[in-house]
């Protein structure tokens, strides 16, 4: 899963406010690699990490 990109559904506000995307057709919660960015609905995503059962993703343009 590490590497795979995602679809952020639900606004990702940082590390205590998790969003959601949408990776290998499935719903997950997930947080930011950056522990105070905000991802937007939309922004296509990468997986870097996986955390207590949460996706940790950045950006896929940066």
């Amino acid at each position: 899963m590490v590497g795979d990109t995602a679809l952020v559904t639900k606004e990702i506000q940082g590390e205590h406010n998790p969003g959601r995307v949408r990776a290998r057709g499935e719903e997950w919660f997930a947080i930011p690699l950056d522990p105070s960015s905000t991802i937007a609905v939309g922004t296509p995503v990468v997986v870097a990490d996986i955390e207590r059962g949460l996706l940790v993703v950045y950006a896929a343009d940066s």
